[in-house]
């Protein structure tokens, strides 16, 4: 199922944009399935956590958000463009559950928050079991991403982003309901397992990057430190040949 021409078109320039005034990193997008219904499931730092997984993966992804971000003629009419699909917290979900289901048996891919809202601390919590619901009644693929430090870049109750701060995400391999009945237990059992994986994805994440930062900071140091040197060595041959030519009078 191809991404729509607005949805191409909409990522493309947001894309460019984004990674003009951000620095995200990302590792495993490969693990989305090219094709065929899939669930993207993650952690929520920030607002911006949607654009940046749009943008990771050529899917296109209709996210579930709270029908709160509609508000407003131009930024209801993006949405819609984007496939958004609104979210009434405060009563019932099942309309938007249901739309996001008929997304996935058509063969399309749907991101959802399991949490339902954003982190206060940074650390994924305790999922809601939206998304083993949908993968349970379509079968669909559920990719576990982990996001780390986006809250840096728009914490919780602040509206103006910190440009040029560098955050990560990190994409796990896909998974599956395989429970045979689709009761309470196996829905919560699921989305524990969902939660456990976004939790050890974002502490390989943390682990992974922490360590590049230090490899490149030690290859810096080796850079400059072979500089240093080198200059030396050469101060010192060009004092040695003042030397030999002294001596040699």
């Amino acid at each position: 199922m191809g991404a729509s021409r607005d949805y191409n078109l909409v990522r493309q320039t947001l894309g460019r944009a984004l990674h003009l005034c951000f620095r995200p990193r990302y590792r495993g997008q490969e693990s989305v399935p090219p094709d065929g219904p899939v669930i993207i499931a993650a952690n929520h730092l920030s607002h911006i956590d949607p654009a940046f997984i749009m943008t990771a993966t050529s899917r296109e992804v209709s996210y579930l958000s709270k029908q709160e971000h509609f508000e407003g003629r131009l930024r209801g009419a993006l949405f819609g463009r984007m496939g958004v699909i609104p979210v009434d917290r405060d009563g019932d979900a099942s309309d938007a559950l249901g739309a996001a289901e008929a997304v996935l048996r058509d063969g399309g891919a749907v991101g959802i928050f399991p949490e339902g809202t954003r982190s206060r601390d940074g650390q994924p919590g305790r999922g809601r079991t939206g998304a083993a619901r949908l993968a349970a009644a379509t079968g669909a693929a559920v990719v576990p991403v982990a996001i780390r430090e986006t809250d840096r870049v728009i914490p919780v109750g602040k509206r103006v982003p910190r440009l040029w701060r560098r955050f990560y995400y990190e994409f796990g391999e896909p998974l599956y309901f395989t429970a045979e009945e689709a009761n309470r237990a196996a829905l919560r059992e699921f989305t524990d397992e969902i939660m456990d994986a976004i939790t050890a994805l974002s502490e390989e994440a943390g682990d992974y990057w922490h360590s590049r930062r230090l490899r490149t900071r030690m290859a810096e140091w080796q850079e400059r430190n072979g500089l240093v040197r080198a200059r030396l060595r050469e101060s010192l041959d060009e004092r040695a040949q003042a030397l030999r030519a002294r001596l040699g009078r």
